[in-house]
């Protein structure tokens, strides 16, 4: 017999373990979306999140991708929830996305989700001319311009990517389906913006200090953002307590950070109104103080009308020089006939009223006239004599000089006779003499000529008070 020198050939199963396993690996590489899974989180690293979706099968999602607004991971080990197979990373591992709402599994159930308008998920696949396909359950299209991508870099994103959706058009018969997931993500996005409103607002109260960014101006005010989602309004008449704003611009400027204060919260029309003067204080509140009657002050012209002329003597308080308040020399028609805008004055203070916000101005008390310079030589204490022109009740009126009167309040004198007025010093007397009355009225006739002692002077209204000598 022969012997069979040849080898043997190569063993079938060793041929067909290798075709199934490049098989497996091709099935696994074209990694079937299917309908959604439930995963369940078996570890966390950096960068990904660890899902056993089945069968002992696992992939990852980027922790990226289940992050809340403030940076922080959602989902913790032994969480669970739908996801999606969305192909394979470059370490070959299997990619996931979590699904973000029902996706339908037959017509039925599409038909009703279009009718009530549901939200449903899906999965966009791929690009095709004019938009997007997507895996609802079945093959529906999505168009480009309902997509919510505003850039070819951000479609080129959307592939592989969990949606929520709402399908616009339904034909069974062609098996037409068209969803939409702009108008779901504005929806989303109004609805989010409206509960960080309340939520904000809910803590606001009026008179509160808030801090913002002013992020646009309008000719009626500026809109400040407090935090993302939340804008208030200042409008342009509470922008100052002085100055007629009439633009916002010329106070604020975008992205200008401010500090105001909380006008008013209204929850209903979602509505926040703030204030920026109130930040600062009133100067009208201090006015009185600031600008007492008889003070001289100096101040530039602004505006002229025919009643009078207004004086600027600090920025954006202005007093008004009266037309009857000019001159002594002669009466004038017209503040032009003595002043012109842009003219630098000196004025006495007459008067300052806060709650009306007036101040009143005098320019012809500053004239140099005999009266004035009879009133300079007088002093509190100097015994004068002047001619009596009106007795009305215990109130005497005195001429002193050429526009100069003088006022002298007497009582009627106690029984017993005239309280004693001697010893002590000036100013002892003279108070023992106004208190007791040392002069009735009686005494006092129009024309008599009577001596007096100078209790007050006032330069302004070229008055003086008058106690008995």
């Amino acid at each position: 017999m022969q012997n069979d020198s040849r080898e043997p050939p190569e063993e079938a199963p060793d041929a067909s373990f290798a075709d199934i396993l490049k098989e497996f690996e091709a099935a696994e590489r074209r990694a079937p979306s299917g309908g959604p899974r439930r995963g369940t989180v078996v570890g966390i690293s950096g960068d990904y999140v660890l899902i056993d979706y089945g069968s002992k099968a696992e992939g990852v999602i980027p922790s990226a991708d289940l992050l809340d607004r403030d940076g922080k991971l959602t989902v913790k080990r032994g969480d669970t929830f739908d996801v999606a197979i969305t192909g394979r990373n470059n370490e070959g591992m299997v990619t996931l996305s979590r699904v973000a709402g029902r996706r339908p599994q037959d017509w039925d159930t599409l038909t009703r989700a279009f009718e009530n308008k549901e939200i449903i998920a899906g999965r966009i696949t791929a690009t095709v001319k004019g938009g997007f396909t997507v895996d609802v359950g079945t093959r529906a299209f999505l168009p480009a311009s309902r997509s919510g991508a505003r850039t070819p870099a951000e479609m080129e994103q959307l592939v592989g990517q969990e949606i929520r959706c709402r399908i616009i058009k339904l034909d069974i018969n062609d098996e037409d389906v068209v969803v939409d997931r702009r108008s779901v993500l504005e929806e989303e996005a109004r609805q989010m913006r409206q509960s960080t409103w309340e939520e904000a607002a809910s803590r606001l109260n009026a008179g509160d200090r808030v801090t913002g960014v002013v992020t646009r101006l309008a000719d009626f005010g500026a809109f400040v953002e407090l935090q993302p989602g939340v804008e208030g309004l200042i409008h342009v008449s509470e922008m100052s307590w002085t100055k007629r704003v009439k633009h916002p611009s010329e106070v604020l400027k975008e992205g200008e950070r401010v500090e105001a204060v909380v006008l008013k919260v209204d929850l209903a029309a979602s509505r926040l109104s703030l204030g920026l003067r109130q930040v600062l204080e009133n100067p009208w509140d201090t006015i009185k103080d600031r600008y007492p009657s008889g003070k001289i002050v100096e101040g530039k012209i602004t505006r002229l009308a025919k009643f009078g002329a207004f004086v600027e003597v600090e920025e954006g308080i202005e007093g008004l020089v009266h037309i009857s308040d000019f001159t002594n020399e002669r009466r004038i028609q017209h503040p032009n006939e003595i002043v012109k805008p842009g003219q630098v004055v000196r004025a006495i203070v007459l008067s300052a009223d806060p709650d009306a916000k007036r101040l009143k101005l005098g320019m012809k008390q500053l004239e140099a006239t005999p009266a004035g310079q009879f009133i300079e030589q007088l002093s509190v204490g100097d015994h004068v004599t002047g001619r009596v022109i009106q007795v009305r009740g215990d109130q005497v009126t005195v001429q002193l000089a050429e526009g100069v009167e003088g006022v002298c309040r007497v009582q009627e004198t106690a029984a017993g006779g005239p309280a004693s007025v001697s010893g002590g010093s000036l100013a002892e007397r003279l108070a023992a003499a106004w208190k007791g009355g040392a002069k009735p009225t009686e005494d006092y006739h129009e024309g008599q000529i009577r001596s007096f002692t100078i209790k007050a002077i006032d330069a302004a209204g070229k008055r003086i008070e008058l106690v008995p000598a």
